[in-house]
């Protein structure tokens, strides 16, 4: 199958734990909760919230760690695979900001109507005994926040949203 992320295209054939991009093969594992998918390339989680519906083909907006991608694939109808290719990021979007581990929320570092950075820290989740640093995946104001601290998360579970700064 071929995808066409702005001007690069891709040649993508995904298996069922696979991806091979161009001659590069990734291991690929896939945990889905509602209209969300955590997407692990090679153990690398990358949070994809799907369009509602689903088109068959053509062109669509993902949503990918906060960020929207316009994808297109052709020569195949694995909807499935397009998530794992998303790289050129369009202007204003609104996106979650996932949970990537099961743990415990121990602090929050941000309240609704927060102005923050890429890479600002929102908030530290603790699981298996270490603190793990959330941070801002796009700059924006943060436009609800959806735990408390305190709170056990799962992977995949929302902690909050942002909305991305107009480019």
């Amino acid at each position: 199958m071929k995808i066409k992320i702005g001007d690069q295209e891709f040649d993508a054939q995904p298996t069922e734990d696979t991806v091979t991009v161009n001659g590069d093969s990734f291991p690929v594992r896939i945990v889905r909760r509602d209209k969300t998918l955590t997407v692990y390339v090679n153990e690398k989680p990358f949070a994809v919230q799907l369009p509602d519906p689903l088109p068959e083909d053509g062109a669509i907006e993902l949503l990918v760690d906060a960020k929207t991608y316009a994808v297109e694939a052709s020569g195949g109808a694995a909807a499935s695979a397009r998530p794992k290719a998303a790289r050129k990021p369009s202007a204003a979007a609104t996106g979650a900001v996932i949970s990537q581990m099961t743990g415990r929320v121990v602090r929050i570092d941000v309240k609704t109507g927060d102005t923050v950075s890429e890479g600002d820290v929102l908030l530290a989740v603790e699981a298996m005994k270490m603190e793990n640093e959330i941070a801002a995946p796009v700059g924006g104001t943060v436009k609800e926040i959806a735990v408390n601290a305190g709170a056990r998360v799962s992977e995949g579970d929302t902690l909050l949203v942002i909305e991305p700064a107009g480019e």
